[in-house]
């Protein structure tokens, strides 16, 4: 079974069920599927923003809890900046969050399932895994 790497966008998708969620289940069956440690985050900041109860929380610890998460060590940290940089030298600046998303797909040798593929284009070696980009 080979590691796909899922963006915070989708894994959003899915949660909240959202009509373009059904586009990414053929990309994901079959698949070990793993997150970012920065997705858990960003997950987790948007249910306190909202001031989530415990029944909501809840339902999205035990959604996070079907991926594996990979939190960094030196190296992706080193991935990190080598990502962040060339994307700034590229004319394509990343996003801090996007940068630690594509850091772990490249960390993990895994393509990147994502809707927003316009976020990682000044990342050379990551491959992008869309329903589009299968059509």
């Amino acid at each position: 079974m080979s590691l796909l790497v899922v963006d915070t966008d989708v894994v959003s998708y899915i949660f909240k069920d959202h009509p373009l969620a059904a586009s990414f289940f053929p990309l994901l069956q079959g698949h070990q599927l793993v997150i970012s440690f920065m997705t858990r985050a960003e997950l987790r900041f948007g249910a306190r923003k909202a001031g989530w109860g415990p029944g909501r929380w809840a339902a999205l610890e035990g959604y996070i809890a079907r991926y594996g998460i990979c939190f960094p060590d030196a190296a992706m940290c080193d991935l990190w900046a080598d990502v962040t940089l060339e994307a700034a030298q590229q004319g394509t600046p990343i996003d801090s969050q996007d940068g630690w998303v594509a850091a772990t797909a490249l960390y993990l040798n895994a393509p990147l399932v994502t809707n927003n593929s316009k976020h990682f284009q000044g990342v050379s070696n990551l491959v992008l895994r869309t329903p589009r980009a299968l059509a």
